[in-house]
């Protein structure tokens, strides 16, 4: 036989509930009670007082808001209720503590949402630091007077690189490994070690340029308009640190420079 320790009216049906029934509903009803006793702010900031102090009397706390003691009260009796809150009297004041153990059926919930959000936030920062480094591209464009074939051996042959950019050991040939060798500096060795990667004569140049823990990859694009000039076309890409990125955006138009001195002369 089953105890019957409840009666709970459901539409116009009676229903009988044994008492571990009744235990399951008041515990979901308590737990419901725990989100609506914190939705308050007023609680909110009862707790966050009562977090701070091992006890702290009815007095004290109505101290701390623009309400009277019967209004701090409720506030305290909806705590109560939820179980966030123990009283207890000592001469004639009542004392409070707080009781955080209900408080885990909401860190419980809130945790999936934390993981969600941290996901969230740790892929956004993924995605910013890759526009960041999207960012960090050398994009120049000249345009110089004579054939096209002309400005390809400015761009392939060793001792013409060497004119404009610094000595080398240069093939236009993919997978040729090179360096450019500078005068080196406290702050730099001065080598630029690279590979080719793509030949289209004489339309594409592309190599890895790498130098100061940077590996970077320049591409040279050509094109000859109707008018017999030629257009050139840089990007350097792949940066990784600012100081790398800031120092070839200053060195590429100055040795660009030279190379249209060079052109303008030959021509």
């Amino acid at each position: 036989m089953t105890l019957i320790s409840g009666i709970i009216l459901f539409g116009h049906h009676l229903v009988a509930f044994s008492s571990g029934v009744v235990w399951a509903l008041q515990s979901q009803i308590r737990e419901r009670d725990v989100y609506g006793a914190i939705a308050d702010p007023t609680r909110r900031e009862l707790i966050r007082l009562l977090s701070d102090a091992d006890e702290i009397s009815l007095h004290i706390l109505t101290s701390y808001f623009p309400m009277g003691r019967t209004g701090v009260s409720k506030h305290l009796a909806v705590l109560k209720e939820a179980e966030l809150v123990i009283d207890r009297r000592v001469g004639r004041e009542t004392r409070y503590k707080l009781n955080p153990a209900p408080l885990n059926q909401v860190h419980n919930w809130l945790s999936h949402y934390e993981k969600l959000w941290q996901e969230k936030v740790t892929m956004l920062s993924r995605m910013l630091e890759e526009e960041a480094q999207m960012d960090k591209v050398i994009s120049l464009d000249f345009q110089f007077p004579g054939s096209i074939d002309r400005v390809w051996s400015s761009l392939t042959n060793s001792a013409t690189l060497a004119k404009w950019i610094y000595p080398n050991d240069f093939k236009a040939a993919v997978g040729h490994r090179f360096q450019f060798r500078a005068e080196p500096s406290q702050w730099w060795d001065g080598v630029i070690n690279g590979e080719v990667l793509e030949v289209d004569e004489p339309r594409l140049l592309r190599y890895t340029w790498i130098s100061g823990g940077e590996n970077t990859t320049v591409t040279w694009t050509l094109n000859q308009s109707d008018d017999g000039v030629t257009h050139l076309h840089l990007e350097h890409a792949g940066f990784q640190q600012d100081q790398s990125f800031q120092g070839a955006s200053f060195g590429w138009p100055r040795m660009c420079t030279e190379l249209q001195s060079i052109l303008t002369n030959a021509g």
